[in-house]
């Protein structure tokens, strides 16, 4: 098998490992994570543009759907919502890339490998504050150097579907 197509297949692995845990703990455990990289943020009141909406993050293909909103300091993911404010949606590598800063926001948007559904304000509030993570303060050092080999082996293998330049 090469490395493109071991690349493209780690999607089908995760897939029905994701169907297999509940719904409830995948928002707890996304809940927990992101009050804690994004405590600061929360804190000086950058993410209060979701506050009393509801954004829906979609990782297309591996079918996961993580709904969140802000409600007083602390992120919360939403089980069975109504419906989204907005939609970003994306494949995993797409998500990685942007992350990891291997891409910004705009190519992937443009190139219509990221996609934004709904209000198109929050939308790319939402877009522009995905740009400004810095992913290296963010994470322990052995997950991000991890995190960013990976995603460099995707740049290279999938760059050329994705059109960055």
């Amino acid at each position: 098998m090469n490395t493109t197509n071991w690349v493209s297949s780690i999607p089908k692995i995760i897939q029905p490992i994701n169907k297999l845990i509940p719904e409830r703990i995948i928002n707890f455990g996304s809940e927990q994570l992101l009050n804690r990289l994004f405590k600061e943020e929360i804190i000086s009141g950058d993410l209060d543009f979701i506050s009393e909406r509801v954004v829906e993050i979609k990782v297309k293909d591996i079918d996961l759907s993580l709904f969140l909103t802000l409600k007083g300091n602390q992120l919360k993911a939403l089980n069975n919502p109504t419906n989204a404010d907005v939609q970003l949606s994306a494949d995993g590598d797409a998500l990685l890339l942007l992350i990891y800063g291997k891409v910004d926001p705009d190519t992937l948007f443009f190139n219509r490998k990221l996609m934004v559904k709904g209000n198109t304000e929050l939308g790319l509030h939402l877009k522009n504050f995905l740009d400004t993570i810095e992913v290296n303060q963010k994470l322990p050092k052995a997950l991000f150097l991890i995190g960013d080999r990976f995603s460099d082996f995707i740049y290279k293998e999938k760059g050329e579907t994705i059109q960055i330049s």
